[in-house]
């Protein structure tokens, strides 16, 4: 039975706020530590709102596995679970860790339930903003139960990027072709990145290494809502799947994926 997606968002809201905001512009250096190198960091705080997301999801649909990124950092093999449950929970406890190390006000928890492999709900709650999105499969997408209306695009696209984890010589290519073509600048946080392309903020978001939590939740929303995100060289429609390196390219309601797709490949 599926959960009511508004208490799930109320109890995401209540974790925020105690594990989350609570700690905000207080976090010292001892509670910082280093993933996978200097830009991959995981704190104190990350970790003590996957264990209470995870108790409290647990309570909405016991039978649901659960795959959190700090467990995911831990035990790789765990991301398997995506593709073998029958249901599992998908959770990015805290998105945007360097910037709520570094005070910058866009972060937030992602959250996706999967079922036989397919998404079924995801929320987006933006922390600094108290705001959160929604979304059912098939039922459409609405931001603090009103709808979310998207601005038509206007002038140069604007675009966010996140090349990192791709070969240097293909990074330094789509850089300067997103630079070319389109108004481009640096993302840190996907939980805003795709809550920007639902408003029509941005128009088109392209990253590089590929986390179920980052983008199951943002996929959905943007698809109920008209726009698509699918991988660059394939052109496949995104799908819950362990994590990848690979080009993955979402463009907001309204906007050609086809069109800008093509502007942007080898």
């Amino acid at each position: 039975m599926s959960p009511d997606p508004h208490k799930v968002a109320a109890r995401i809201a209540e974790i925020a706020e105690a594990e989350i905001m609570s700690r905000f512009g207080g976090i010292s250096p001892e509670e910082v530590r280093e993933k996978t190198g200097p830009t991959d960091l995981v704190t104190v705080v990350d970790e003590a709102a996957e264990r209470a997301l995870r108790v409290a999801l647990h309570e909405f649909r016991p039978d649901a596995a659960f795959v959190g990124e700090e467990m995911a950092a831990r035990d790789p093999a765990i991301g398997q679970t995506i593709t073998r449950a029958d249901a599992v929970w998908i959770v990015d406890p805290l998105d945007g860790t360097r910037n709520f190390i570094r005070g910058v006000r866009e972060f937030g928890v992602i959250v996706a339930l999967v079922e036989k492999g397919r998404a079924r709900m995801g929320w987006i709650y933006a922390a600094p903003d108290r705001h959160c999105a929604i979304a059912v499969a098939g039922e459409g997408a609405s931001c603090d139960r009103a709808p979310i209306r998207t601005r038509p695009a206007s002038g140069r696209l604007r675009a966010l990027r996140s090349l990192g984890w791709l070969p240097q010589p293909r990074q330094n290519r789509m850089r300067d072709r997103l630079a070319e073509v389109f108004d481009s600048a640096p993302g840190h946080c996907s939980a805003y990145a795709y809550l920007k392309l639902a408003r029509g903020e941005i128009d088109l978001k392209v990253s590089s290494r590929i986390h179920p939590w980052d983008h199951v939740a943002g996929a959905l929303i943007i698809a109920e809502l008209g726009g698509r995100t699918a991988f660059l060289d394939t052109g496949a429609d995104y799908a819950p799947q362990p994590s990848v390196d690979a080009p993955l390219l979402a463009v907001a309601p309204g906007r050609d994926w086809a069109g800008i797709g093509g502007r942007l490949r080898d």
